[in-house]
């Protein structure tokens, strides 16, 4: 990646891509790569290289963010909508939010009455998703659909970008805008080389939604090995209990060795850790919730291992990675690929 990286990523993190709609993240990947890559059926785009006898190996990351999506104009002119993926209800009352349409975006929020209104409601109770809408500035359906809005339009929750404290990186969507530019910097390290078998890099779609892309994968394509990128949560947060071995930001990418859906393959942990010894790059290991495209890609019967970017506040507006984590996958991905086809 000769520039600079956080550029890059930057870049990457602020298009929209909630699930169903990764065309411009797509786009962007096909820009970098070349016009090898191909899109399957589902939108998964794919990029091959060698192709001998030797061992086969896939680096997965998916594309899509959790959002929303217009379900409904109402007469006043708000707008309904529908949460797409793990968006909690406390996180999305009085956001800016951009709805992507065919004449561009429409800015709006979600509105909360004032407390000066609010007579009867605790204010701790929880709004939920169903019971609020977009405010676009107008005042009825008719104007609302003039501003270019439709049924089904994707919405993404703005998106801020600023560093804090030197190092780390506060945005929305870096869940996994991160995986994928991180599988962009293997791109680049690795495109003018040879293998002896075949490295497959692969961006897929719809993970937010039950990892529909990656399941396509697993029914279309056989791999001896697969690596699946994404970001894990770190216990290094504000009021969490330490039920889970800390995971901390700065202190090298995470192998995800159980999760509510896989438990990873010792011996690729094993393998995983002696080459990140031998190339001194910092390794965590963790056991969390939630899971990743490996998952259902590990059913078709390759040797799988989720690894994340630690990360504080999943699915929020504010989530933080660490950029000298970010260099540290890259550098773990490129030598893991390199050892594999020895």
């Amino acid at each position: 990646m000769a520039r600079n990286p956080e550029d890059v990523l930057k870049e990457v993190v602020m298009l929209p891509g909630v699930s169903g709609h990764e065309g411009a993240v797509r786009d962007y990947i096909r820009k970098h790569v070349g016009k090898q890559t191909r899109e399957d059926a589902m939108g998964n785009l794919i990029f091959e290289m060698g192709g001998g006898k030797g061992p086969s190996i896939a680096i997965v990351a998916h594309m899509d963010e959790v959002g929303l999506m217009v379900s409904n104009i109402l007469d006043d002119g708000n707008i309904k909508f529908k949460v797409i993926g793990g968006i909690y209800d406390q996180m999305l009352v009085a956001r800016a939010v951009e709805i992507h349409t065919a004449k561009g975006i429409v800015r709006g929020a979600v509105g909360y009455n004032a407390p000066h209104l609010s007579i009867g409601r605790d204010p701790k109770d929880v709004l939920t998703w169903d019971k609020l809408v977009i405010d676009v500035g107008t005042r009825s359906r008719k104007e609302t659909e003039a501003l270019g809005v439709k049924f089904l339009d994707p919405v993404i929750i703005k998106k801020d970008w600023f560093r804090v404290n030197r190092k780390m990186v506060c945005s929305r969507s870096l869940d996994n805008r991160v995986g994928v530019t991180a599988l962009l910097g293997v791109f680049d390290n690795l495109k003018n080389a040879k293998f002896k078998g075949k490295v497959s890099l692969i961006w897929t779609v719809q993970e937010e939604i039950g990892l529909r892309g990656a399941n396509v994968i697993a029914n279309t394509m056989n791999f001896d090995y697969v690596i699946a990128l994404d970001t894990y949560s770190t216990t290094d947060s504000p009021g969490l209990d330490k039920y889970y071995q800390p995971v901390y930001l700065g202190k090298g990418p995470v192998l995800r060795m159980v999760d509510v859906r896989m438990i990873a393959s010792p011996k690729f942990c094993e393998r995983l850790t002696a080459i990140a010894k031998k190339e001194k790059i910092p390794l965590q290991y963790g056991v969390t919730g939630g899971s990743t495209d490996g998952a259902i890609i590990q059913t078709s019967g390759a040797i799988t291992m989720p690894i994340g970017i630690p990360m504080r506040y999943t699915h929020s507006a504010t989530e933080i990675v660490h950029m000298d984590d970010f260099a540290n996958l890259i550098r773990l991905l490129t030598a893991a690929v390199k050892d594999i086809n020895k």
